[in-house]
């Protein structure tokens, strides 16, 4: 009977593979077995969520590749000696950047099974508005064009004098000529020092006098011509931009009709000195509105650029705008489009995006679209693309040297804010090493979940398993066994007394 029960078992162990069909027949193992089958168990609720985001992680860096091109292609497409329109009213440069513009918004709207990688936490919507609606507004709010013609219209003034105002008098009968800042929110040059080379012309600068709100004054650079100037004095003003860089205008006496810019005629009239002031006047106007409309105006669209991208991640995000007359800022809020409508808090970014990925392993790697490494690009790219460097007069020689000025002009600040020399890293580079250092521990915790995983069905195959071979040669065995037996019982049931006597 035991060796018919043995039978049994064996016949269920070949059928079944297993050693027992409770953990009651491999009970010395058995708790080893149930542990195994908890840790393998454990390892497959990771390998999901380790799937979906070493995908996403993938996708990112390739997204954080491409852009960084963009970036690195953006500096050799944005050439400051390469001033060349085309039909459209665009440079060749203008239209190469637009390509790499349009690029890095496709890049940060990626998206894995509805899930947009630059959006921040449970981004399910593109987190970057289009270009047409970046550039012109959309629903009744201001785009990036119309911010930088006001910023323009605000810097440059209305007499596109950077809103230095000059003027000549005679106090006590000494011709003085003045240049005055007009002192509205800050717009505009700001005059900083003023120098001559002649004692005998007396250069000052006066305050600003804010003791009468109605009436402001504002900072005064003087030269009071106490003689009639001789060739080669000169006469320099120093005005700082908004940006706080710094433009010299240096003039030089002459007596060349013909000189040039840069310098000022020396009078020959009845009164020659107050000539001279006018004629100094005169060359000041020229030269401060050349830069207005150059140096200042570019400086307008970067500060333009900065309001319109920079209004998110700040303590105030409140963006400033100034009134379509330059008469200062509006006080409505809301005015410009939202470029960026993903997540924005003061949380760390990375943590929009948690994924416990092993039991004592955690990785972050949210991303935001308006983070400063993402939103400078754009801002760079935009302001160089939305720029009108077309001649305010066409075929008009001063007008196209002008606008080629202000292209140079912009067109280097945009290239230097997107360059990085050395072995300094792009903001992008900086958040791609970031996401790699987090695709790389979730990888390695994969393989290592993996490997883990095969180790323990190996154990728990030998513990749970039977070798089919061995199991068979032992039916094979209890079978023979049997048959004996089963023969013996047989010859002594049917043995007789005689045969049993014999």
């Amino acid at each position: 009977m035991q060796q018919k029960t043995q039978l049994e078992n064996k016949s269920i162990q070949l059928t079944s593979g297993l050693k027992s069909q409770t953990y009651g027949g491999i009970s010395s193992d058995s708790r080893m077995a149930l542990e195994l089958r908890r840790e393998i168990s454990n390892i497959e609720v990771y390998e999901d969520s380790n799937a979906i985001a070493s995908i996403q992680l993938d996708l990112m860096g390739k997204s954080l590749e491409h852009m960084e091109k963009m970036r690195s292609e953006s500096v050799s497409a944005i050439d400051e000696n390469n001033y060349t329109l085309t039909t459209d009213g665009q440079t060749t440069s203008q239209q190469a950047t637009e390509i790499m513009l349009h690029e890095t918004i496709s890049q940060l709207n990626s998206e894995v099974n509805g899930y947009y990688l630059f959006g921040g936490k449970d981004a399910t919507e593109p987190p970057v508005a289009s270009l047409d609606a970046i550039m012109d507004g959309q629903g009744g709010k201001l785009g990036l064009k119309e911010l930088m013609k006001r910023y323009e219209n605000a810097h440059v003034g209305a007499s596109e004098n950077g809103r230095i105002e000059s003027s000549v008098t005679s106090p006590l009968g000494v011709p003085t000529l003045t240049l005055q800042q007009d002192n509205v929110e800050g717009f505009g040059f700001e005059i900083t020092s003023v120098s001559a080379s002649s004692a005998d012309v007396a250069a000052t600068v006066t305050p600003e006098d804010l003791t009468d709100p109605s009436n402001p004054e504002g900072k005064k650079g003087a030269f009071a011509f106490n003689d009639t100037p001789v060739v080669g004095d000169t006469i320099e003003v120093e005005l700082e931009l908004p940006d706080g860089t710094k433009s010299v205008v240096k003039l030089t006496a002459t007596d060349d009709p013909d000189a040039g810019k840069g310098t000022f005629l020396i009078g020959t009239g009845a009164n020659p000195t107050l000539e001279s002031a006018q004629n100094a006047q005169a060359a000041f106007d020229e030269a401060i509105g050349d830069i207005a409309k150059t140096e200042l105006r570019a400086v307008a669209d970067v500060q333009a650029g900065e309001e319109f991208f920079g209004n998110h991640g700040r303590t105030d995000p409140a963006p400033k705008v100034p009134r379509a007359d330059g008469s200062g800022y509006e006080t409505a809020p809301d005015l410009l489009v939202d470029w960026y409508t993903g997540t924005e808090n003061s949380d760390d970014p990375r943590s929009d995006k948690v994924v416990q990925i092993d039991d004592n392993v955690r990785v972050e790697y949210g991303a935001r679209a308006n983070e400063s490494a993402f939103s400078e690009q754009l801002q760079n790219l935009a302001v160089f693309v939305a720029a009108d460097f077309t001649a305010e007069i066409p075929d008009d020689a001063g007008s196209e040297a002008v606008a080629k000025s202000y292209y140079a002009s912009l067109a280097q600040k945009s290239d230097d804010a997107l360059s990085f020399a050395g072995d300094r890293n792009s903001g992008i580079q900086s958040v791609a090493s970031e996401m790699s250092v987090v695709n790389t521990t979730v990888k390695r915790t994969a393989e290592r979940q993996k490997q883990a995983s095969l180790t323990y069905h190996n154990t728990l195959t030998s513990l749970e398993n039977v070798d089919k071979t061995e199991v068979g040669t032992e039916i094979a065995v209890l079978k023979t066994d049997l048959d004996a037996s089963f023969q013996a019982t047989s010859i002594l049931l049917n043995l007789t007394i005689t045969d049993f006597l014999r």
